[in-house]
């Protein structure tokens, strides 16, 4: 892919490389993985919940039926805490520096990696607009294929969640995935992308969250194998892993 053809900003927004995005949060998950370097229903609900990580405040949260379950649409903030750092305390992430919260079941079945995100930017010249921080995944591979989450946080500036997701889905159609659903929560600033890719063959599930705040796009990518070849267990905890992420406000 071409610098020309994959940095053009769209019309109306400045600088703004969501195509390279896009296609490089899914390569970065595959060479990760092959490297071997390790809608339907919506509900509404609310919620007010103290946890060991703060103040959460769940407020009208929209939801959307997808092959792992019940995954978030709205962003769902909450409150920063005093003397809270970056890094990895137990089972939960924080990045102060992006102000995002992304946690996982447990520590037994999933390890989390702060370096190889960075190493593969600079493998692959990702412009400083860009951030991977956080890797988050499975200690059993199912048929050489490591199932994982992944945030990328990019500097955006004015861009709404329906212009975002509309780009994101149409350049992800251009790269030759499906795209089996989409949807938003302009409200909230959040979306929800499905995508099954057949870039190495045997097809590959990607649920894409999306989520903005802080003149900041959050792009949250969890890839696995069809759902056929995945416990009920492993599903929950994609699900899950992909449900926790928060945005510090």
């Amino acid at each position: 892919m071409s610098e020309n053809s994959t940095n053009q900003p769209p019309s109306g927004n400045s600088s703004f490389p969501v195509k390279w995005i896009v296609v490089g949060v899914v390569i970065i998950s595959f060479m990760l993985i092959f490297k071997g370097e390790l809608g339907g229903l919506m509900e509404r609900t609310s919620d007010l919940k103290i946890s060991a990580t703060g103040l959460e405040i769940k407020a009208v949260v929209k939801t959307v039926e997808t092959p792992i379950g019940l995954t978030e649409v709205s962003v769902v903030p909450v409150a920063r805490t005093p003397g809270e750092r970056t890094g990895i305390q137990n089972t939960t992430y924080t990045n102060t520096k992006h102000d995002f919260q992304i946690s996982w079941p447990n520590n037994e079945d999933w390890a989390a990696d702060e370096v190889v995100g960075r190493q593969m930017m600079q493998d692959m010249g990702v412009p400083n607009t860009v951030d991977i921080p956080i890797f988050i995944l499975s200690k059993h591979p199912i048929d050489d294929f490591t199932p994982n989450v992944n945030v990328v946080v990019e500097q955006v500036g004015h861009i709404s969640i329906e212009e975002y997701v509309a780009l994101n889905e149409e350049n992800l159609v251009a790269a030759g995935w499906e795209v089996i659903s989409s949807d938003v929560d302009p409200v909230t600033n959040g979306g929800v992308i499905v995508v099954m890719n057949y870039a190495f063959g045997a097809p590959i599930y990607q649920f894409q969250r999306y989520a903005m705040g802080n003149g900041k796009a959050y792009v949250i990518t969890a890839s696995q194998v069809p759902e056929g070849d995945l416990s009920q267990g492993l599903k929950d905890d994609l699900a899950s892993i992909i449900n926790s992420f928060r945005v510090i406000q």
